[in-house]
């Protein structure tokens, strides 16, 4: 799996162990917990960096999460 430029729906699935349908829903306007995308061409497409940071944003601990706002906060 090339790990810079663009994944397809393939990659993000096989990244995230999870199937493709699933990944299909979380790009859905009504999905749930919206994975972050780009459409070009009429294909989904995606980052590895933003797939990362969007795996950070969804921890769990309260800990972890206060960690991460403070990275961001710091980073803005």
């Amino acid at each position: 799996m090339e790990e810079q430029g663009l994944w397809g729906i393939d990659e993000v699935a096989r990244y995230l162990a999870m199937p493709r349908s699933s990944v299909y829903k979380m790009t859905s306007e009504k999905g749930r917990e919206r994975i972050p995308h780009v459409k070009l061409g009429g294909r989904l497409r995606f980052r590895k960096a933003d797939i990362d940071r969007w795996l950070d944003a969804l921890l769990v601990s309260p800990v972890e999460r206060l960690e991460y706002a403070k990275r961001r906060a710091a980073a803005r």
